[in-house]
């Protein structure tokens, strides 16, 4: 299927991928209190730009492949996953042996799980104990599992058969979630328990990266509507709709849990609900969010027409190093005593360096560089088989 833009990166979704990270980021400062459902719109658009990339491929006439589709994705993520990882380790060591806090070495055991892209599945096992350096990269191991599945249904099912299961995810979500609930209660584990391996345990998730697939599947179609009288009735009907998703929200949470005043909104929205209604439908405004978005983007509406704005988008191309940065960062903002207008500039002008630095001297060198090596070895491969096939003697 071809798309319609040609372009490899749509600034209006560069500059979601920004606002999201910076949600996020406010949300650990303390200062929104929503925010942590980025890291479903973060889902959503993973499953938009992939399917969108190995669409383009498609078009371009590069028969997309597992082996290239698994490199291009480790290109991408693993030389800052693997940095984060290892400036961790190094950091745990110093606070054990530099400052006598040996404590800090029991946080070695998150490694094996860290490098597996299994760390999602490690924080849903009861007992779990946070630490800053590694605590929020059980979405990267979300994310990771997704990679790992979603090219083998993309290249191996026919493309009709292959929509209707990305329909199916989407409307199965929110059952997924309950039965998820519903098994783990059964086997006694606690409230907080069950909420947390429903927010972990990737299949409760699938929902998101298969609606972010599907609009990418029909970006044709929804691009025709620019300029219509229906693109017109969505700038103010999904806005609606996701508005109405959300009073439902409030009106569940709050039947259920004693609130009063201003606390009504951060109950109905706490991070990793612990009410039923909280995990089937919260998460459910954070994908259909984020997939309306998207929607409105492609669509040309100009209520969002700010989001491919400079600052967002140069935002958003550095979103993934300030997604991994801003959480071990946390201690400068937490030691200067939070909320401060000082603290919160350390804070944040410190994670965006971080970003900007390994964004430059990182992540793209390292990618490149792979890329190289892989393309080299391509060709290697390809004359090694050239000269066996004209010399039948050749080992």
């Amino acid at each position: 299927m071809e798309t319609r833009d040609n372009q490899a990166i749509i600034p209006g979704v560069q500059g979601l991928r920004g606002l999201t990270a910076l949600a996020v980021i406010l949300f650990h400062m303390g200062w929104f209190w929503c925010g942590w459902l980025g890291v479903w719109v973060f889902f959503t658009v993973s499953g938009f730009v992939i399917t969108r990339s190995l669409l383009r491929a498609e078009a371009a006439g590069r028969a997309p492949s597992l082996i290239g589709f698994y490199k291009a994705r480790a290109g991408r993520i693993m030389p800052l996953y693997l940095a984060a990882v290892g400036i961790g380790v190094v950091a745990l060591c110093v606070q054990a042996r530099v400052f006598g806090q040996e404590q800090a070495l029991g946080f070695l055991d998150h490694v094996p799980w860290l490098l597996t892209g299994t760390y999602n599945v490690f924080r849903a096992i009861p007992g779990y104990e946070q630490t800053e350096l590694f605590g929020h990269l059980w979405s990267l191991s979300v994310e990771e599992q997704f990679y790992l599945l979603f090219p083998i249904a993309f290249l191996g099912l026919r493309r009709t058969i292959f929509s209707w299961l990305l329909l199916v995810l989407v409307a199965l979500g929110p059952l997924v979630r309950l039965v998820t609930h519903l098994v783990f209660s059964n086997l006694g584990w606690t409230t907080s328990d069950v909420a947390t391996a429903v927010y972990q345990l990737t299949f409760n998730h699938l929902d998101a990266f298969a609606l972010g697939s599907l609009i990418a599947l029909h970006e044709d179609r929804v691009r025709g509507w620019a300029g219509s009288p229906f693109a017109s009735r969505l700038t103010w009907l999904i806005p609606v709709i996701l508005a109405c998703i959300a009073a439902l929200c409030v009106v569940l949470q709050n039947l259920q849990i004693p609130t009063s005043g201003k606390d009504i909104l951060t109950d109905a929205f706490a991070v990793k609900p612990e009410l039923l209604s909280g995990q089937i439908l919260v998460y459910a405004l954070g994908s259909l969010g984020a997939g309306g978005l998207l929607v409105l983007i492609l669509s040309g509406s100009g209520i969002l027409r700010w989001l491919a704005s400079d600052s967002l988008v140069r935002l958003g191309t550095v979103s993934y190093g300030l997604y991994v940065w801003h959480f071990p960062l946390l201690w400068i903002y937490t030691d200067a005593g939070q909320r401060t207008l000082v603290a919160a500039g350390l804070y944040v002008c410190a994670t965006l360096s971080c970003a900007l630095l390994s964004h430059r001297f990182l992540e793209q060198p390292a990618r490149r560089w792979l890329e190289e090596r892989w393309a080299s070895a391509d060709v290697n491969r390809g004359r090694s088989l050239t000269s066996g096939d004209q010399n039948p003697a050749h080992p």
